[in-house]
């Protein structure tokens, strides 16, 4: 999701954009950090009017959309970024031309408001009167086409917000617009969270009519081997003839004997064996706790760490794991969902 905010100065554009930044898993970009660092270049102040200037000589050279064609560039490829200083027309339909499901969101507040506040944050070359204040804004709306169009672009937004409150207004009225664009921000799984999904993607290979188990080891943040729980290769399985367990009657977590599957992670050491892969030192994922059976091969492999979402009903494994120094880890089922960008 690519949001962009426009409107008159110190109307809370700033405001709104760090709250999605510090709470909302945005990226903040500004058009008017391409003019800043031209103004370094230059050896200018970062002063409003020095910043007016050289963005109005920028889109007179390269043409009005420049800054927002160098900036959309940038950012095109990234699951969620907020835009700010979109001061021109042009860049509002450059934005929306190269950004996708791009939404202009206008910022405004009754300008005796935006005066305070503007004195308040006290900006070089921020005027001192109310009159100037004003007089400043008029320039802001200028009708060459290479200038800045505030007012116009202001007209132009997608949704428009009135700052004229305080910042919790502000802040409901920002997750309200979030809530009708129904956003779900992306956010990067963690390395445990990586691998735990690909214990459960495993555990969808799995041929069990009581419970589907997957897992996954690890070493060095490399995978190892996988495993799921099924019959022997080559064997019928239960899904043609039917559990056995569940005909004798025999409880979930008992007599594992009886029972025509290979448990997952016995499968996991089973396929490291056959690669001549060692599993000493290595991390074991898996969608489910481990059967005491399962617990002294763990052990024996010389695997160092058990991390599961899930428990399976035989908890035997605990002093085993204890004993041997196994650590073991339960963590937060990750969502199975699978978010990239497409």
């Amino acid at each position: 999701m690519f949001l962009g905010f426009t409107g008159p100065n110190a109307a809370g554009k700033g405001e709104a954009i760090k709250y999605l930044v510090d709470n909302r898993k945005f990226t903040a970009f500004s058009l008017s950090d391409i003019i800043r660092q031209e103004a370094k270049k230059r050896g200018l102040e970062p002063v409003r009017d020095n910043l007016i200037s050289i963005g109005n000589e920028l889109r007179a050279k390269d043409g009005p959309a420049v800054l927002a064609k160098m900036t959309s560039s940038k950012i095109k490829n990234m699951p969620q970024a907020v835009v700010d200083s979109i001061r021109n027309p042009f860049e509002v339909e450059e934005l929306r031309k190269t950004l996708k499901n791009f939404i202009l969101i206008g910022i405004n507040a009754d300008p005796k408001v935006r005066f305070e506040r503007a004195v308040k944050r006290a900006r070089p070359g921020d005027p001192a009167t109310l009159d100037e204040f004003k007089k400043k804004e008029e320039k802001e709306n200028s009708t060459d086409p290479n200038a800045q169009q505030l007012t116009k672009c202001f007209e132009m937004s997608d949704i428009k917000i009135d700052n004229s409150g305080d910042t919790a207004a502000l802040y409901k009225q920002v997750d309200r617009i979030l809530e009708d664009l129904c956003y779900n921000p992306y956010i990067r799984p963690n390395w445990t969270e990586y691998f735990m999904k690909m214990a459960y993607l495993a555990a969808e290979r799995s041929t069990c009519l009581r419970h589907h188990v997957g897992a996954v080891i690890v070493k060095n943040n490399r995978v190892v081997s996988t495993g799921y729980n099924g019959a022997a290769a080559g064997t019928k399985d239960c899904t043609e003839l039917g559990c056995l367990r569940d005909q004798m009657g025999i409880a979930s977590g008992t007599r594992h004997e009886i029972c025509r599957a290979i448990h997952a992670e016995q499968n996991a050491i089973i396929q490291a064996s056959l690669t001549g892969t060692s599993t000493e030192g290595a991390t074991i994922y898996s969608t489910h706790s481990p059967c005491i059976i399962c617990a002294k091969m763990v052990v024996n492999s010389k695997i160092k760490k058990f991390v599961t979402s899930n428990y399976y009903p035989d908890k035997q494994f605990e002093e085993l794991f204890k004993e041997a120094g196994v650590e073991f880890v339960n963590v937060e089922r990750p969502p199975l969902t699978i978010n990239i960008l497409d």
